[in-house]
Protein backbone atom coordinates (compact mmCIF):
# COMPACT_ATOMS: atom_id res chain seq x y z
CA UNK A 1 0.00 0.00 0.00
CA UNK A 2 1.38 3.37 -0.93
CA UNK A 3 1.27 6.45 1.24
CA UNK A 4 -1.33 8.47 -0.74
CA UNK A 5 -3.99 5.96 0.30
CA UNK A 6 -3.56 6.67 4.02
CA UNK A 7 -5.81 9.81 3.99
CA UNK A 8 -8.44 7.90 2.04
CA UNK A 9 -8.40 5.02 4.52
CA UNK A 10 -8.45 7.37 7.53
CA UNK A 11 -11.54 9.17 6.29
CA UNK A 12 -13.13 5.90 5.21
CA UNK A 13 -12.85 4.75 8.84
CA UNK A 14 -14.45 8.01 10.01
CA UNK A 15 -17.18 7.53 7.42
CA UNK A 16 -17.87 4.02 8.67
CA UNK A 17 -18.03 5.31 12.23
CA UNK A 18 -20.82 7.71 11.31
CA UNK A 19 -23.08 4.98 9.91
CA UNK A 20 -25.85 4.38 12.43
CA UNK A 21 -26.08 0.78 13.57
CA UNK A 22 -29.66 1.11 14.72
CA UNK A 23 -32.25 2.42 12.34
CA UNK A 24 -34.69 3.56 15.01
CA UNK A 25 -35.20 6.85 13.18
CA UNK A 26 -37.71 5.22 10.82
CA UNK A 27 -40.07 3.96 13.48
CA UNK A 28 -42.97 5.87 14.88
CA UNK A 29 -43.15 6.60 18.58
CA UNK A 30 -46.93 6.89 18.50
CA UNK A 31 -48.72 3.66 17.52
CA UNK A 32 -50.90 3.99 14.45
CA UNK A 33 -48.99 6.84 12.91
CA UNK A 34 -47.24 6.14 9.66
CA UNK A 35 -44.99 9.14 9.62
CA UNK A 36 -41.57 9.49 11.09
CA UNK A 37 -40.26 12.76 12.40
CA UNK A 38 -36.54 12.68 12.23
CA UNK A 39 -34.77 13.87 15.38
CA UNK A 40 -32.12 16.58 15.03
CA UNK A 41 -29.25 14.21 15.79
CA UNK A 42 -30.25 12.11 12.76
CA UNK A 43 -30.24 15.14 10.45
CA UNK A 44 -26.83 16.26 11.73
CA UNK A 45 -25.51 12.72 11.43
CA UNK A 46 -26.78 12.55 7.85
CA UNK A 47 -25.06 15.84 7.01
CA UNK A 48 -21.78 14.62 8.49
CA UNK A 49 -22.13 11.30 6.66
CA UNK A 50 -22.65 13.03 3.30
CA UNK A 51 -19.76 15.44 3.86
CA UNK A 52 -17.44 12.62 4.93
CA UNK A 53 -18.52 10.59 1.91
CA UNK A 54 -17.58 13.49 -0.39
CA UNK A 55 -14.27 14.01 1.44
CA UNK A 56 -13.46 10.30 1.20
CA UNK A 57 -14.17 10.38 -2.53
CA UNK A 58 -12.01 13.52 -2.78
CA UNK A 59 -9.06 11.82 -1.09
CA UNK A 60 -9.57 8.79 -3.32
CA UNK A 61 -9.44 10.99 -6.42
CA UNK A 62 -6.36 12.77 -5.09
CA UNK A 63 -4.62 9.45 -4.47
CA UNK A 64 -5.31 8.43 -8.06
CA UNK A 65 -4.12 11.73 -9.56
CA UNK A 66 -1.08 12.61 -7.53
CA UNK A 67 1.48 10.92 -5.32
CA UNK A 68 2.08 14.06 -3.29
CA UNK A 69 -0.10 14.62 -0.25
CA UNK A 70 0.35 17.57 2.06
CA UNK A 71 0.60 15.63 5.31
CA UNK A 72 0.36 18.73 7.49
CA UNK A 73 -2.95 19.79 5.96
CA UNK A 74 -4.21 16.22 6.12
CA UNK A 75 -3.35 15.98 9.82
CA UNK A 76 -5.05 19.31 10.55
CA UNK A 77 -8.12 18.28 8.54
CA UNK A 78 -8.32 14.93 10.31
CA UNK A 79 -7.91 16.48 13.77
CA UNK A 80 -10.57 19.11 13.06
CA UNK A 81 -13.02 16.42 11.90
CA UNK A 82 -12.62 13.98 14.80
CA UNK A 83 -14.49 15.96 17.53
CA UNK A 84 -17.74 16.06 15.57
CA UNK A 85 -17.56 12.35 14.79
CA UNK A 86 -16.93 11.62 18.47
CA UNK A 87 -19.90 13.75 19.55
CA UNK A 88 -22.13 12.04 17.00
CA UNK A 89 -21.04 8.54 17.95
CA UNK A 90 -20.80 9.09 21.72
CA UNK A 91 -23.03 12.06 22.63
CA UNK A 92 -22.52 11.70 26.37
CA UNK A 93 -18.80 11.04 26.30
CA UNK A 94 -17.89 13.83 28.71
CA UNK A 95 -20.77 13.26 31.10
CA UNK A 96 -20.09 11.43 34.32
CA UNK A 97 -23.18 9.31 34.91
CA UNK A 98 -22.03 8.64 38.47
CA UNK A 99 -22.71 12.23 39.51
CA UNK A 100 -25.25 12.30 42.31
CA UNK A 101 -25.16 16.06 42.78
CA UNK A 102 -27.74 17.57 40.45
CA UNK A 103 -25.93 20.93 40.22
CA UNK A 104 -22.72 19.26 39.05
CA UNK A 105 -24.65 17.23 36.50
CA UNK A 106 -26.37 20.35 35.15
CA UNK A 107 -23.02 22.15 34.90
CA UNK A 108 -21.53 19.17 33.09
CA UNK A 109 -24.43 19.16 30.62
CA UNK A 110 -24.07 22.93 30.10
CA UNK A 111 -20.35 22.46 29.46
CA UNK A 112 -21.09 19.74 26.93
CA UNK A 113 -23.69 21.94 25.22
CA UNK A 114 -21.05 24.66 24.85
CA UNK A 115 -18.54 22.21 23.36
CA UNK A 116 -20.85 20.91 20.64
CA UNK A 117 -20.94 24.20 18.64
CA UNK A 118 -17.16 24.38 18.96
CA UNK A 119 -16.89 20.88 17.48
CA UNK A 120 -19.21 21.84 14.62
CA UNK A 121 -17.17 24.97 13.94
CA UNK A 122 -13.99 22.91 13.84
CA UNK A 123 -15.69 20.45 11.48
CA UNK A 124 -16.73 23.22 9.08
CA UNK A 125 -13.28 24.82 9.17
CA UNK A 126 -11.69 21.45 8.43
CA UNK A 127 -13.94 20.84 5.45
CA UNK A 128 -13.28 24.32 4.05
CA UNK A 129 -9.56 23.71 4.49
CA UNK A 130 -9.86 20.43 2.57
CA UNK A 131 -11.89 22.07 -0.19
CA UNK A 132 -9.25 24.78 -0.65
CA UNK A 133 -6.49 22.16 -0.65
CA UNK A 134 -8.36 19.98 -3.16
CA UNK A 135 -9.02 22.86 -5.57
CA UNK A 136 -5.43 24.08 -5.37
CA UNK A 137 -4.07 20.59 -5.96
CA UNK A 138 -6.30 20.04 -8.99
CA UNK A 139 -5.40 23.48 -10.41
CA UNK A 140 -1.68 22.89 -9.84
CA UNK A 141 -1.91 19.54 -11.60
CA UNK A 142 -3.79 21.11 -14.51
CA UNK A 143 -1.14 23.78 -14.99
CA UNK A 144 1.72 21.27 -14.97
CA UNK A 145 0.17 18.97 -17.58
Amino acid sequence: MTRPYIPFLAFLILLLLTIPFSFDFATSVVPGWHTAIFPPYFIWGLIVFIVLLLVTIGYWLLSKRTDKINWTLFAIHFLLTIPTVIFLKFPSILLDVQLTDQDKLIKAIEFLMKLIPVAWTLFIVGQILFLIYYVRTIKAEHTTT
